[in-house]
């Protein structure tokens, strides 16, 4: 929720930041709000604050950590006296600089708020705080037959929070869905320090979808103090099958075709050998080194149906060059193969010190045609990128490695690369951004896919 003294809409996506700067009196204001222990402002503090998981740095002038609704709300009415930028934050997980403080303001970190309120077993719901972990809340609903489809990779540290202000997808996207089929309620504290309910467990309330508004708005409408989300029940059965490929082209062309063969596995995601080679050392999956490119493809379903779901996918990527198919023989070889997957952003620094991730989304049509082109960029940059990325919904990850991070030229030709990969998204009839957000990276994109009249929409 970034609300800023003196710079209208106007030029904004393109200007230069204008840095708050807060006024002592109002920093010892801040400073009665919350008990001692809970208000940081000294600069040693602040450090630790520039940074989300992404490129972008910005330092706040303070840092609350708030413990309930009233907290959130007292915080809420002093910035709006003072009018002064609030920046919600959860575990720092995003890629987008979405929790960056890039003109100063506080950050209201709600690291403390991570109760699981209430499960509905038989309705299939639940209520959660802001900051409870998303892998957390699906391992306590599988002990009661259920789960939370969205799984993005970071799911070991991301917070639900975040995820509805991304609206964050994950490998069974392709099926089940992201983060906004699955919010049905949320409690909010509005700019100027209202606490309101919006949706609920019912289907088809009246009047606006102020969930699915708020979902996905990076926290630039309200903040959030509680989640109530729709669970699923666990599938009956699963099977998980590997497939590999002898370019990333041909992986993408055998997706196209699972998909235009109107198949719906729960998920789709690749990998190249770069990436395949850095995670194999550290995860033990057996996955193959020598591939080009691999396919991990889970079906489920009742048990009765799985052999016949794997035969049709395999029939069609071996038509498309896939060979070497392999299923998993137990769930703890199946589990092996997707902690690889999911390490991919971490065990890519034993490549790199620094890596930048590009989020795009293509039609899935376009795909093979997309990953040549991005290729192509890279190589015209001299950079070395690695493929890890949801092909079931086109949403690709290109990974570009940054071997020194201190070579101004270097990341100079990584951005340049980025924005052509971006552009090159959007003329795909695709998207700038698929599940890491706008945020500030992104920020000055928006022009490629609106123009002044919705922009201006969207800021009204």
């Amino acid at each position: 929720m970034v609300r800023r003294r003196g710079d209208g809409f106007i030029g904004f996506l393109r200007t230069k930041r204008l840095q708050i700067v807060l006024r002592e009196h109002e920093l010892r204001s801040l400073k009665t709000l919350l008990p001692p222990g809970r208000v940081f402002t000294d600069q040693a503090s602040l450090i630790s604050y520039e940074v989300d998981a992404g490129m972008d740095r910005g330092r706040p002038e303070g840092v609350v950590f708030p413990h309930s609704v009233r907290d959130v709300v007292g915080v809420v009415r002093w910035a709006d006296k003072h009018t002064v930028p609030l920046i919600a934050r959860g575990a720092g997980t995003g890629l987008s600089g979405g929790a960056v403080a890039d003109r100063g303001g506080i950050i209201v970190e709600f690291a403390h708020m991570k109760r699981i309120l209430e499960i509905d077993e038989r309705g299939r719901s639940a209520v959660v705080e802001p900051a409870v972990i998303n892998l957390a809340l699906d391992e306590q609903v599988k002990l009661m037959g259920m789960y939370f489809p969205p799984d993005p990779a970071s799911q070991r540290a991301s917070t639900v929070g975040g995820n509805v202000a991304e609206n964050s997808g994950g490998p069974h996207c392709f099926k089940y869905g992201v983060t906004s089929n699955y919010v049905q309620g949320l409690d909010v504290v509005l700019a100027d320090g209202r606490h309101v309910h919006i949706g609920g467990r019912a289907l088809d309330y009246p009047e606006y979808d102020l969930c699915g508004l708020l979902t996905g708005s990076e926290g630039m409408l309200a903040l959030i103090t509680a989640i109530t989300v729709r669970l699923v029940r666990n599938p009956p059965a699963i099977k998980t099958l590997l497939a590999v490929f002898d370019s990333v082209e041909q992986a993408g062309r055998g997706v196209s075709a699972v998909i235009a063969a109107g198949l719906v596995p729960a998920t789709m995601e690749m990998m190249d050998q770069n990436i395949i080679q850095i995670i194999e050392p550290f995860a033990h999956a057996g996955l193959p080194t020598e591939a080009q490119a691999i396919l991990i493809i889970d079906v489920d379903g009742y048990p009765a149906s799985l052999d016949q779901q794997i035969a049709e996918v395999a029939h069609i990527l071996q038509a498309h060059g896939g060979r070497d198919l392999r299923v998993a023989s137990s769930s703890e070889e199946r589990n092996q193969i997707w902690f690889a997957r999911k390490s991919a952003a971490g065990a890519i620094t034993r490549l790199a010190p620094a890596y930048y991730t590009i989020d795009i989304t293509v039609p899935r049509s376009r795909l093979t045609e997309t990953l040549f082109e991005v290729n192509q960029i890279c190589n015209k940059y001299q950079l070395r990128v690695g493929y890890v990325f949801h092909a079931g919904d086109g949403n690709l990850h290109p990974l570009v490695l940054i071997p020194d991070p201190e070579d101004r030229e270097l990341v100079e030709r990584v951005h340049r690369a980025g924005h052509e990969i971006v552009e090159l998204a959007v003329s795909k009839d695709g998207s700038l951004s698929g599940e890491h957000g706008i945020g500030i990276e992104k920020r000055e994109f928006m022009p490629l896919m609106f123009n002044d009249a919705e922009l201006a929409a969207m800021w009204d």
